[in-house]
């Protein structure tokens, strides 16, 4: 007997129903994709029952309210959003995952509802949907921008959560000659891989048996900031306190605010009480004046006046010890200008004032970062990353499987393929179905000729350099199959951008470097830039030549060091034992050493190793399971057909509650173990 369940409330199947599911862990065709247990079309009748699980749905003048908050069902059934479901066969849990309805059918009032069933990493990815990486919450480590926070950071290098200022050379922070003295603003702060996975599985709903994650190098992967100057979005984009100022001169002075506090933010001061704006975007702005005044002699005029590129915006007439409390909105482009003075008609009088001025903006805009300012972590997020690309090239970094626990709901279970086959045995020869054809492939009949593992392409001067001179990517690794009759390339490349590490005459930090350059020898200059995001290594280093830290302006000296917050693609620059890279570059760009320890090396090459040996063979035929088979189907472990050792791959079309037999896909085991 099959039954299927939504949001644990039955419903109602006819008994012809015929749901065949597919169960798959992997397509050894397509080396770019991974795959997930799903079902074909299932048609359900239009009961009663069914009617009101789906929330009368049928009904094309129904409308209703929904909370996401409550199960997706009955009243608050909402088609454009996943149900969870299970399906059982003979009391045997067959699937579990989440329900889609694709259409309802109204045939002469007959109703029909086609519904399809995914897995649980289907609707993980599906619950991930349009999200993007700036959509988590890191604000619980927001913290002010300052040396203390800066070098405390660096002592948790392999936190995996948290945040790490790492030394990346983002260009033009360089305050001494041969990069030995840097300016703060090279300092930007990086959050770990774990945490950003931790997070986004956690808002899905789901949970996680990740071991790889829990591993000390997993914990040092950091995405670093990737926009050209360190910004927060403030609503705030000026803010100035003077001091008292006096002034005698008649006819006019400017508004000084010279030996205040505050931040200039969005504005250049050009001179005293001229303030140009230089913000990206056109923006509203709220200007807030206030100025407290007194005066000795009593002039014939004395006004306060506000003036936008030349044309005056704002007077007031002053009286004797008196104040300036306006409010009033203005809109700004970049390089407007705004002039902020007290105009006198005699000589006779002495203003003494305290000014204060600040410019808010309606909408938040990205406003540069000071020493002293609050970090909000979420705005140093890189922008316009959908989650699941980022759940994805993980996947992908670490060749994962991603499959689902058959007993914990929602709970993803992600292993690489070097740690997925445990040493247990299946026996399926008495389960072939011998009266349906067993099909043999060699896999250079499926498979490409070369397998391109890439990381993004970026236009940073070190990774264009790179390109140029080898015509591949900065990381990337090409694998040969050696197929004669194969032309094909498959490519998996990930959303990261290689980062390349770069070296220095008596410099002994090396740096990943992301930045352009202009001009020739000997007039090189280096110029910022937005990059496409990356991905690191982190780690402490010490007992190096010190170093010394300035301020924006370099006028002031924040500390000397020893030790520097490395980051790259090695997990240490001057002793490697693994790489982050997919195979090992052609040139470095400092004095030093490589490994072959790489992401290929590790976690592909027994994989390409298996599926393009000479010997590798796809086995397809027709096997029998019942539902206690299915319930405690597991691909992690190896299959024996007629004395061959195999891995299962896929279960094709599987029908509960039936004894026909069903295809299924297996590939050939060359070697347990490479």
């Amino acid at each position: 007997m099959t039954r299927l369940f939504i949001e644990d409330k039955e419903l109602d199947l006819t008994a012809s129903i015929s749901q065949q599911i597919t169960y798959a862990i992997d397509d050894i065709r397509n080396v770019d994709s991974k795959a997930t247990t799903f079902s074909r079309t299932i048609v359900l009748p239009g009961t009663a029952n069914n009617n009101n699980l789906f929330g009368q749905i049928f009904d094309f003048n129904q409308a209703n309210f929904t909370n996401h908050s409550l199960p997706n069902v009955e009243y608050n059934f909402n088609a454009a959003k996943s149900a969870k479901c299970r399906l059982e066969s003979d009391g045997m849990l067959v699937m579990k995952g989440i329900l889609r309805l694709l259409q309802i059918v109204n045939d002469g009032g007959r109703i029909e509802y086609e519904v399809s069933i995914f897995g649980e990493l289907g609707g993980f990815i599906t619950k991930l949907g349009a999200l993007k990486l700036q959509d988590l919450d890191f604000s619980e480590y927001d913290h002010v921008y300052n040396k203390v926070n800066i070098e405390a950071s660096w002592n948790n290098d392999n936190g995996g959560a948290g945040y790490y200022y790492p030394h990346i050379d983002y260009g033009a922070y360089s305050a001494g000659s041969g990069k030995a003295y840097w300016n703060v603003g090279t300092f930007r702060p990086a959050l770990f891989v774990k945490q950003y996975i931790e997070k986004m599985v956690a808002a899905a709903g789901y949970t996680l048996d990740f071991p790889l994650m829990a591993t000390d190098r997993f914990k040092r992967l950091i995405i670093p900031y990737n926009r050209k100057i360190l910004t927060a979005n403030n609503t705030k984009i000026l803010k100035q306190y003077g001091v008292n100022q006096t002034f005698d001169d008649g006819t006019s002075t400017p508004l000084i605010l010279s030996g205040g506090t505050g931040t200039l933010g969005s504005f250049t001061l050009l001179g005293d009480g001229e303030y140009k704006y230089t913000g990206a975007t056109t923006v509203s702005t709220t200007l807030k004046i206030v100025v407290t005044y007194t005066y000795t002699g009593f002039p014939d005029t004395l006004v306060f006046r506000i003036r936008k590129n030349g044309v005056t915006i704002y007077t007031q007439d002053l009286i004797a010890n008196g104040s300036i409390n306006h409010t009033m909105t203005v809109e700004l482009s970049t390089n407007d200008i705004l002039f902020f003075q007290f105009i006198s008609i005699i000589n006779t009088q002495t203003v003494t004032y305290l000014g204060k001025l600040d410019i808010d903006t309606d909408v938040a805009i990205p406003t540069p970062v000071l020493l002293g300012d609050t970090i909000k972590l979420n705005d140093t997020i890189p922008q316009n990353i959908l989650q699941k690309d980022f759940f994805i090239s993980i996947i992908k970094l670490f060749n994962l499987y991603v499959y689902e626990n058959s007993m914990v709901e929602k709970r993803l279970v992600i292993k690489p393929y070097v740690d997925f086959y445990i040493d247990q045995t299946d026996d399926y020869s008495d389960r072939v179905d011998r009266s349906k054809p067993i099909v043999i492939k060699p896999m250079s009949e499926l498979n490409s000729r070369y397998y391109q593992f890439k990381y993004k392409s970026d236009t940073d001067y070190w990774n264009e350099l790179y390109r140029k001179r080898y015509n591949e990517g900065y990381g990337d690794r090409i694998f040969d199959s050696q197929y004669e009759f194969a032309s094909e390339t498959q490519t998996s490349e990930i959303i990261f951008a290689g980062t390349p590490i770069v070296g220095y005459a008596d410099e002994d930090k090396k740096y990943s470097t992301i930045f352009k350059r202009n001009g020739n020898e000997p007039t090189i200059t280096e110029e910022q830039i937005d990059s496409v995001i990356r991905i690191l290594q982190a780690k402490k280093i010490t007992g190096i030549t010190s170093w010394r830290l300035f301020t924006e302006n370099d006028t002031g000296v924040l500390g000397d060091f020893t030790k520097y917050a490395y980051a790259g693609h090695f997990n240490d620059p001057d002793n490697p034992t693994n790489d982050l890279n997919f195979g090992s570059t052609k040139e470095l760009f400092f004095t030093g050493e490589s490994t072959g320890t790489n992401q290929f090396n590790v976690y592909y090459s027994p994989y390409m190793a298996e599926i393009t040996d000479k010997d590798s063979r796809l086995l397809t035929c027709n096997i029998k399971f019942n539902g206690l088979q299915i319930a405690n189907l597991n691909f992690s472990r190896y299959i024996w057909i007629d004395g061959g050792l195999y891995r299962l791959m896929r279960v094709i079309d599987y029908t509960p509650g039936t004894t026909d037999s069903c295809k299924v896909e297996l590939l050939r085991v060359i070697n347990k173990t490479y």
